[in-house]
């Protein structure tokens, strides 16, 4: 999984900072953000309910599938970091 974050999130960063032309960092930490709630969301409806076949308690959740999602803002930031200093 964490390498498919990876390769998504590196593919959409390059189409998404192409339109970016000024506040890289800015644009870059709330895109990882937005993301990040987004995938989190996402994956909430289908892992919280009681009766879902991928049931997990919210803590085990974010030990085990919820960290991996930090790669998200970790490379849209690191993407408006060179696009600054580019």
């Amino acid at each position: 999984m964490p390498v498919a974050v990876t390769v998504g999130v590196v593919l959409f960063s390059i189409l998404y900072f192409r339109k970016v032309e000024h506040a890289f960092l800015k644009e870059g930490l709330l895109l990882g953000i937005t993301w990040f709630a987004i995938s989190l969301f996402i994956d909430l409806l289908m892992f919280m309910p009681a009766n879902s076949p991928m049931h997990m308690a919210f803590p085990e959740y974010m030990m085990d599938i919820g960290i991996t999602y930090l790669i998200i803002p970790v490379i849209t930031v690191g993407f408006g970091y060179l696009k600054k200093s580019g």
